[in-house]
Parts: structure tokens; sequence; C-alpha cells
């Protein structure tokens, strides 16, 4: 077990779900209804998984709560695209979507070094 806070993806993770959370302002619930609110579920959902998986007592348990953060990487990536094209003015997408790319990157890595760990 490990805490969480010392996990360079979990902070990067968390300003993540800032940065979604500061771009779901810019949807109007008009134009998108619940997309906000599941955007922001989605992003939180992230460092979450992660914290919850470095509390896990295998390897293995970690490996899957990883793979639950991964899975909701692709959430918010597949949301910020609907964001943006539903309300362009949603502001710097794009660079949170590139963030987002490097995070699901570092989970998998991490991912990877369990799933070997629990292997062994």
């Amino acid at each position: 077990m490990h805490d969480f806070r010392n996990l360079h993806v979990w902070k990067r993770a968390i300003d993540l779900a800032v940065r979604v959370h500061a771009i779901t302002r810019r949807i109007s619930p008009a134009v998108a209804p619940g997309l906000r609110n599941q955007l922001c579920r989605a992003a939180a959902s992230v460092p979450a998984n992660i914290a919850e998986g470095a509390r896990q007592e295998t390897s293995a348990q970690t490996a899957r709560f990883l793979s639950y953060a991964i899975g909701s990487t692709s959430e918010v990536e597949s949301h910020l695209e609907l964001a943006h094209r539903l309300a362009p003015q949603t502001g710097d997408v794009q660079a949170a979507i590139d963030e987002l790319i490097e995070v699901r990157r570092m989970l998998c890595a991490l991912r990877s070094y369990h799933k070997r760990k629990s292997a062994n």
C-alpha cells in the first residue's frame, strides 16, 4: 500500500480534473443537458481510482483500479470532444486532451508495472 498523494500520476490527474471543471463552466446546460455533470464525474473518477488502487493490498488489485482510471480517461476524452463540437467556446480543449493522453500513458505504464509484479 502506498500514499497516493506521493504518486506523480495522481497529482497530474487531479490537475486535469481541475482543468476539466474549468472547461465545463463554459458549457451551457441548454446546449448539452447532463454533459457538464457527466464530464466532471468522469474526470474526478481518474484520480479517485488511482487513490483507491494505491490502497489495495496486492499489485493485481492495484492494477485493476488503474484499469478503471484508464477507462475513465477515455470517457473524459470522448466527452471533451463532444463538448468542443457542441460548444466551441469551451476553451482550449486540445490542451486538456493532450494532458489527458499523457496521464493515460503514465497510468498504462504503472498498470504494466503492477501486472508484472503480481505475476511474479
